[in-house]
């Protein structure tokens, strides 16, 4: 068995090395071939040097600018040399040694892809993150066709090649479960331990659910024009021409009847506007549907420099 562990930290140098040797412990006494790639999203504080004290297999990498835990995230995943990933939080709350539970159900089936992890006993401030989490899981659950119980827990083991495709921007980081799903992966859930930081504090808050309403929205936009464009715009442009339809045949009656007390020039434009605005719907689904056939899949560039590499 080889894995990489993928850790995106920002401003956590008073948990680098506590985890670090944990992570370490975990291992040792296993024939688990591995290496951590801890990917500094240019921290504020001593977190990089922290990693650069680290002994290989650990690994760092540092971003000139602050480019947020999915760029962080998808830069460890590219680095990684093994097919088995695992990604956790930095800050101490995921337990390493779930880590090991993971490895065995991933290993179990062949037909296993992705096993994500749910927080059972979270130890979380009630109002600040618990709250907001299981309101944004309940949220998520109402909008998406897929039953994930815990999407806010970073702690997960996959296979590699399920990213081959995927191009992650953004905040996707928050739904990364979902996007595997979407590229084949089979998934199975399992209770995870939670804890409490090691050290400093969290930003999250309630200010997240309104951050994943957005991201729930772009992954439903996403999927449903990459997978049929034109179809999808065409939606939007029959109910503008129905509605341009309707507001045309009330203005011709009303003027039929002569009711010209009820007649103004809002009416008409009202119609002409939603008509033209549902051509335009046309020619974006027809316009996406040759971008999505022909646009190949490359990577993003991301603002990674050579020499903030740490092995």
């Amino acid at each position: 068995m080889e894995i990489s562990l993928v850790i995106p930290v920002y401003n956590e140098a008073g948990n680098i090395s506590d985890l670090a040797s944990e992570i370490s412990e975990v291992f040792i006494n296993t024939d688990i071939v591995w290496e951590c790639i801890w990917i500094d999203d240019a921290s504020e504080d001593n977190t990089w040097i922290e990693i650069r004290k680290l002994d290989a297999p650990n690994k760092g990498l540092k971003l000139r600018t602050n480019s947020g835990q999915t760029t962080a995230t998808k830069i460890g995943i590219n680095s990684a040399k093994f097919n088995n990933i695992a990604t956790l939080d930095g800050d101490g709350q995921n337990d390493p040694n779930d880590i090991l539970k993971m490895i065995d159900i991933l290993q179990s089936d062949p037909n296993i892809d992705l096993v994500q992890g749910y927080r059972l006993n979270r130890v979380d401030n009630k109002y600040t993150r618990k709250i907001p989490s299981k309101i944004a899981n309940k949220l998520v659950r109402l909008l998406v066709d897929q039953h994930i119980k815990d999407l806010g827990c970073s702690l997960r083991v996959f296979k590699k090649h399920l990213m081959s495709n995927l191009i992650l921007t953004g905040e996707m980081h928050r739904l990364l479960t979902l996007y595997l799903l979407d590229n084949g992966a089979k998934i199975v859930q399992t209770s995870v331990n939670h804890r409490k930081r090691f050290s400093g504090r969290s930003n999250y808050g309630f200010s997240r659910i309104f951050k994943l309403i957005i991201d729930v929205i772009l992954y439903k936009s996403l999927k449903a024009i990459f997978i049929s464009p034109i179809y999808t715009f065409a939606k939007f442009a029959l109910i503008g021409f129905v509605f341009s339809t309707f507001l045309f045949i009330l203005t011709v009656l009303l003027r039929v009847m002569n009711f010209k007390n009820y007649i103004d020039g809002t009416l008409i434009s009202t119609s002409i506007v939603l008509f033209a605005t549902s051509t335009i719907f046309i020619g974006l689904g027809l316009v996406a549907e040759m971008v999505t056939r022909v646009l190949p899949q490359n990577s993003k560039i991301y603002p990674l420099d050579a020499s903030d590499e740490h092995n």
